[in-house]
């Protein structure tokens, strides 16, 4: 990681979040808050990485993070929880790590590419797993609400 402060890491994650929810066509009321929770997931991330230095649970802490607020967006501004959900985790996937994992196949440095390609399936299950945990409890909740709802008609 960069010396950079974390503002820095909040500000350049936001704006490449912004960039990705446009090229994927996400409405325009929709990309600053889009923009905003790839930041947040981003900057949660970096805290973590730098006080814990566990890559599979700062990434599944900041990917849950993320999915956290994409579901309270989604109530909010009445959108798909997705809009806000893949943008967000733009910023969390490892592409530097594939890419290693890819020029270490092609030296042929085996033992390297496969301790990198095993942290790399690790960091996107990781990021998987989260998304999956959160938007599991928010869909139970809302099937929950929706069943006590038609119990008390």
């Amino acid at each position: 990681m960069t010396d950079m402060p974390i503002y820095m890491h909040f500000l350049y994650a936001t704006i490449a979040t912004v960039g990705f929810s446009v090229f994927f066509n996400i409405p325009k009321s929709a990309l600053i808050p889009a923009g905003l929770t790839g930041g947040i997931g981003w900057g949660f991330y970096y805290y973590l990485i730098n006080t814990s230095n566990n890559d599979i649970l700062a990434n599944f802490l900041a990917a849950a993070l993320v999915a956290l607020i994409s579901e309270i967006l989604a109530r909010k501004l009445k959108y798909p929880a997705i809009l806000f959900v893949i943008p967000g985790i733009i910023p969390l996937v490892p592409g530097l790590g594939m890419y290693n994992t890819m020029l270490y196949l092609v030296q042929s440095n085996y033992e390297l590419a496969i301790s990198k390609g095993a942290n790399v399936l690790f960091v996107g299950g990781a990021i998987s797993l989260g998304i999956l945990v959160i938007t599991s409890l928010a869909r139970t909740l809302s099937i929950v609400s929706l069943a006590k709802m038609h119990k008390n008609k």
